[in-house]
């Protein structure tokens, strides 16, 4: 195990909440207006209405600007020991959320997900972040936390989408999930890809994700969800299909296509995305926050009503 000292201070004293910035206003201030509808996860469908002429455009959003674009939640791919570390660090909202979404992961996993995020590179448990049973939760902590960053900038997300592991993250913030079933679905499905075992394994392992994908509850009212893989319309509504246990385990023996994902989100009306993932080369530079102030000018040129008051306040350590 990890010396406490090693990982990143908790913040359990906190009040767990989302991103706490006063909303008042004040003469030249460049605070965002009133908040966004919440994110709707999309994709394609040849036979159902396009969730962009359902959703209509996001309140104060720029007509071609940001209401055309969606942010997709990638697979896990490489990983690397210290994961999100600069971030954390760096970012008070990051380092908050994530302590919440660690929290709720660490109830199913063997050893604190911090212990193996945060572990140093030369230390034995840094080596369990490239097991999916440790790198897909590892994954999902990320995605929410660097997803409630660009929220509190001004991101206006007016869909969301995932493939592979990022499913379930575009699952969760798109409000399908709550974080206790969205937790417990990525461990199990980290679980399931873990190794190459055999078949008689597989099937058992299999057997035991269904009864977890069973027991989560699926948040339907308002919720339009389309598989990024396979272009399914998900949701409530006559015409839609059900988001069932079956669809979590179908993805997860499926291949991910970020290629067939991008192509999915354009043909629902979405030309323009935000990837959201780690960048394994980022991490092993030790240049994350670059790359994530990179994608800070990215969301600003695309038209997204960025608040510089809350990007200055963001980019304070957590006390």
């Amino acid at each position: 195990m990890t010396p406490t000292s090693a990982l990143p201070r908790r913040t359990a004293a906190r009040p767990r909440r989302r991103c706490p910035v006063s909303d008042e206003r004040s003469p030249g201030s460049l605070l965002a207006g009133p908040g966004a509808a919440p994110p709707r996860a999309v994709g394609r469908s040849s036979s159902a209405p396009r969730p962009a002429d359902r959703a209509g455009p996001a309140p104060g959003a720029p007509a071609g600007g940001a209401a055309d674009q969606a942010v997709l939640f990638t697979a896990h791919g490489p990983l690397l020991p210290g994961l999100g570390r600069d971030l954390y660090g760096t970012f008070r909202t990051f380092a908050a959320t994530w302590n919440e979404v660690a929290e709720a992961l660490d109830l199913w996993l063997p050893l604190p997900l911090a212990a193996v995020v945060f572990a140093p590179r030369e230390g034995v448990d840094a080596a369990l972040i490239r097991d999916t049973a440790f790198a897909e939760p590892a994954l999902f902590a990320y995605q929410v936390a660097l997803f409630r960053v660009w929220e509190s900038w001004g991101m206006q997300a007016r869909a969301v989408a995932g493939h592979a592991a990022g499913e379930i993250s575009a699952a969760y913030l798109a409000g399908a999930l709550d974080l206790d079933d969205a937790a417990r679905l990525v461990v199990a499905r980290g679980r399931l890809a873990h190794g190459d075992a055999p078949h008689k394994t597989r099937a058992a392992s299999e057997k035991r994700f269904l009864r977890v994908a069973k027991g989560c509850r699926v948040n339907a009212p308002g919720l339009t969800l389309i598989c990024a893989t396979t272009g399914d319309l998900l949701g409530p509504r006559p015409g839609e299909r059900t988001l069932t246990a079956e669809h979590f385990l179908h993805q997860a023996r499926a291949t991910p296509s970020p290629a067939a994902a991008q192509s999915t989100l354009e043909a629902a009306g979405f030309p323009r995305t935000h990837p959201c993932g780690p960048d394994a080369r980022s991490t092993a530079l030790g240049s994350e926050v670059d790359s994530v102030l990179a994608s800070l000018g990215r969301l600003h040129d695309h038209g997204h009503p960025i608040s510089w008051p809350r990007v200055f306040a963001e980019a304070t350590p957590p006390a």
